[in-house]
């Protein structure tokens, strides 16, 4: 069977993984020692590939093409957090980060095509911000450099969806495995609240800062999870229903009908978060003054991920309305609309529900919101044909960490996934 196999270097892969364990947060000199140590592993990319900066230290690599068909775009960025279990030297599966994996994965399908001659039948840019978990200005500044050029993508690749047998199994064929592909994103919302300064001398008078900021904290807190059922998610229960038995068929074949009852069943699993639920979560609170007092100034932290279906503004208006109470003030430091839904139809979807069906056997494969935060929101206007898909096999708490399982095996699975993307 090994003549089936496509050209991979497991080890240097999983030792690329484990060396970008580092980089969790945007930094020049974190990202400059990211794209060294790519540029080390990976020399023959860097080589034929054209380099460009943007933003942040981001990355454009660029191939020309046969212009045969529209350029391929793949997009990633590379600062994650860590994964639950330690990364280990010894030769086993290991857990990483699902976005990490997914671009070993490319650069090793791409260094492996180049050393055979390859030439893509469209330009090929390979677009990699370090900052994608904060800011997102060098995802931003990338797709505003594809747009500059007018660039129409065949597609825009991301990861966020994945393989799993753990989510919707009551509805699926007995041992068929669900591939979702992410074809819309979550807003975000990021701010601080900040209490009144209390002046020097007037600490009996005043309210407390702390005091003033746990009160808003514990109105901000108070229902910090809503359901929702946008487009996106009715469109993927309706898919899924198509492979269900006749029974479960009926429960989700008309989700905008059925959702109360749906929300109530799934309550307590992971489904509801991942694709239903916009949820609040506090990310910090910090206060100045001396040790011996009650603090002078404090301050809480907080980010919001929002289901598409209503605007920011709305969101933003809900969230002044409960934290700003007794002087305390909000003030938003990053706002990321939901990106809009892209296509389930055409060439470029039909080459990704290929590349699935023939490496996960059986696999039903159905348009999702992605739960994960990615670039790809940033690149909605070229062509709105950007899709989420890391082809990993993950259980359900992989799922809500955005983490995989890497051995040989899932490597060289999205290693051939990669193969034939690369070959659209």
């Amino acid at each position: 069977m090994s003549e089936f196999l496509a050209p991979l270097d497991y080890r240097r892969a999983k030792d690329t993984l484990r060396a970008l364990d580092f980089y969790t947060a945007y930094s020049p000199e974190g990202a400059q020692r990211v794209t060294a140590l790519l540029n080390e592993r990976y020399p023959l990319v860097f080589t034929r590939l054209e380099q460009r900066t943007f933003a942040n230290d981001a990355l454009v690599l660029e191939l020309a093409g046969a212009d045969v068909t529209d350029p391929l775009v793949f997009v990633s960025h590379l600062d994650s957090l860590h994964a639950r279990e330690p990364l280990i030297t010894i030769e086993q599966p290991m857990t990483v980060p699902l976005q990490r994996a997914h671009l070993v994965a490319l650069f090793e399908a791409l260094d492996a095509l180049l050393q055979s001659g390859y030439q893509p039948s469209g330009e090929l840019f390979l677009c990699l911000s370090m900052d994608g978990l904060s800011s997102g200005a060098g995802a931003r500044a990338m797709a505003e450099y594809l747009e500059k050029r007018k660039i129409t993508p065949c597609f825009v690749l991301d990861h966020g969806g994945y393989v799993t047998r753990s989510a919707f199994r009551r509805y699926l064929p007995d041992g068929a495995p669900l591939a979702l592909i992410g074809i819309s994103e979550k807003g975000r919302l990021e701010g601080r609240v900040t209490a009144p300064t209390v002046p020097t001398g007037e600490e009996r008078a005043a309210l407390r800062p702390l005091n003033v900021l746990l009160d808003s904290g514990s109105r901000l807190g108070a229902h910090p999870r809503r359901a929702s059922l946008c487009k996106t998610s009715a469109q993927m229960l309706q898919e899924i229903s198509r492979h269900a038995p006749l029974l479960l068929r009926l429960s989700i074949v008309n989700p905008r009908l059925t959702f109360p009852l749906l929300r109530l069943l799934w309550q307590k699993r992971a489904v509801l978060s991942q694709f239903f639920v916009s949820e609040l979560t506090v990310t910090g609170i910090s206060t100045q003054g001396e040790p011996s007092r009650s603090p002078s100034a404090a301050e809480l932290t907080f980010s919001q991920q929002t289901v598409p279906g209503k605007p920011l503004s709305w969101w933003k208006t809900r969230l002044l309305r409960k934290a700003c109470q007794n002087g305390a003030r909000m003030e938003f430091t990053l706002e990321n609309e939901h990106s809009a839904r892209s296509k389930t139809n055409g060439a470029a979807w039909d080459a990704l529900e290929t590349a699935i069906e023939i490496l996960f056997e059986r696999a039903v494969i159905a348009p999702c919101l992605s739960p994960n935060v990615t670039d790809g929101r940033f690149y909605a206007r070229l062509q709105n044909k950007v899709y989420r898909f890391s082809p990993f096999l993950v259980n359900g708490r992989e799922a809500l960490r955005a983490e995989c399982t890497v051995d040989d095996a899932a490597l060289q699975t999205a290693v051939q996934f990669f193969r034939q993307m690369l070959s659209v």
